[in-house]
């Protein structure tokens, strides 16, 4: 079973409108409002894809509320902690006559020390039953940081299998920790090292640095270009090139979910990479982050386009 942990939840709402008028009373139709924040969305996505998981993570106010409600319609086992800042509104503003897209994000909830050892001390109490746990986020204070990597630590002690998606302070604390594997975009990575990696050679160079630092398994996402995935030995590069792209909004963590499900399978790197790839091009075709459907997914599995080399 996976649990995912998100200390920054979401309530996502996506709007359409004919065209944004910067001048003029614009008009929207709200499409979809579910509960986000990366980990809820993998969770969502493994949930489709028949995988046994539990979200994890804080919850406030009435947009919290109604984040729990949304889950609980979808059938999404959770395991909330209440915190007194509301959940923040992440805004998808979708134009139909242009196909332009417009992400808002607020920034993440505040919490009190009293809230962050509530939740560690529910975490400790039902990690044990799981096989692999999922940290995703950027956990935006300092304080969520530290938090994150002293659950990888919990977690690993417990002989949980851990996974970190993050960036930031998070992503750093949360290498230290040495999480089983990391995943990240090209600009968390270009943040973490400080610099730009402009080439192929230097992006592997950048996944070789997490590597030495403990962490068996690290990839990169690269958008449209797809995905590049290290053990140290063999690197791994999986893409699919999809024509015709709805969304990109929570591609990521489909993508996260494909590997994670089939690591939890048994499934060795190649199809990781496969599965992860088939996830997130799935997830191009609907609106919304981790909405993906599992026939979409079976058919794009076969296209993957995957090549490797040898370290």
């Amino acid at each position: 079973m996976v649990i995912t942990v998100t200390l920054h939840p979401a309530l996502d709402r996506i709007l359409t409108t004919s065209q944004l008028r910067p001048e003029g009373v614009n008009r929207v139709q709200v499409v979809r409002e579910y509960g986000g924040g990366k980990g809820n969305n993998v969770a969502r996505a493994l949930h489709r894809l028949g995988a046994p998981v539990l979200a994890f993570g804080f919850q406030g106010g009435l947009t919290g509320q109604i984040a729990r409600r949304a889950f609980k319609r979808e059938g999404i086992p959770t395991h909330f902690v209440s915190c007194r800042q509301p959940t923040r509104i992440s805004t998808l503003i979708v134009e139909s006559a242009t196909g332009q897209g417009y992400t808002l994000y607020e920034p993440g909830q505040m919490v009190s020390p009293k809230e962050l050892l509530n939740l560690k001390a529910q975490f400790l109490r039902i990690i044990g039953g799981f096989q692999i746990a999922l940290f995703c986020g950027s956990a935006q204070h300092p304080a969520l940081a530290h938090l994150m990597a002293e659950l990888i630590g919990a977690a690993k002690q417990r002989g949980v299998v851990c996974v970190l998606d993050s960036s930031g302070p998070a992503l750093r604390e949360g290498i230290q920790a040495q999480p089983f594997m990391v995943k990240v975009n090209r600009e968390e990575l270009e943040e973490w090292l400080g610099e730009r990696l402009e080439t192929p050679t230097q992006l592997m160079a950048g996944l070789l640095q997490v590597h030495r630092l403990g962490v068996a398994l690290v990839a990169v996402t690269q958008g449209e270009e797809g995905v590049m995935v290290t053990d140290g030995k063999v690197l791994w590069q999986g893409a699919l090139k999809m024509k015709n792209v709805i969304n990109v909004m929570g591609c990521g963590d489909s993508l996260l979910a494909g590997m994670t499900y089939a690591l939890m399978s048994g499934l060795r790197l190649p199809e990781m990479v496969r599965w992860g790839v088939a996830c997130g091009a799935a997830n191009t075709q609907v609106l919304g982050a981790g909405f993906i459907q599992p026939t979409d997914v079976e058919a794009l599995l076969p296209h993957v386009q995957l090549s490797h080399i040898e370290l």
